[in-house]
């Protein structure tokens, strides 16, 4: 994936943001858990409030003069791509994993384009959204933890 601008880069992230929304609604009516669907639900919410953060920063207007470390040409977006995707039938554990390497994929997204813009505007933003990535993650291992590893 080839970036011209940063303006390039925040599109990226926000159509990142909305289809991961969409995945989680789109999995919350696959699954039949009430637990599972309450917990897609609440994790697309989440992923509507970072799409809306990033979209503020585009509508900014300010970015174009916001030079990064380096220019981002490569996500390295197959370094973090979830290969396994739920369905119909999936349990509550499989949409557990499943999100949990979204989220890691997401955070290792934003952390890497942390790392390019520290020091400019665009670092809060990018922090903010790597931690809320990161802490999204950490819930679910919690949760994971506690329903299906208790025996082990």
């Amino acid at each position: 994936m080839q970036f011209a601008s940063l303006n390039d880069v925040l599109t990226f992230a926000i159509r990142r943001e909305h289809d991961a929304q969409e995945l989680y609604l789109m999995f919350r009516e696959m699954v039949k858990d009430p637990g599972a669907k309450a917990l897609l639900e609440d994790l697309a919410n989440q992923e509507l409030g970072h799409k809306r953060l990033l979209e503020a920063a585009l509508k900014g207007g300010k970015i174009e003069r916001i030079g990064g470390k380096k220019e981002v040409k490569d996500l390295h977006l197959g370094d973090y791509m979830v290969t396994e995707d739920i369905g119909p039938d999936s349990s509550p554990q499989n949409v557990m994993l499943f999100a949990m390497k979204k989220e890691q994929e997401a955070y290792n997204i934003y952390h890497m384009l942390l790392g390019n813009y520290a020091g400019t505007e665009l670092e809060e933003l990018f922090s903010r959204l790597a931690q809320a990535e990161l802490r999204h993650k950490e819930i679910l291992e919690r949760e994971y933890e506690e329903h299906f590893m208790q025996w082990m």
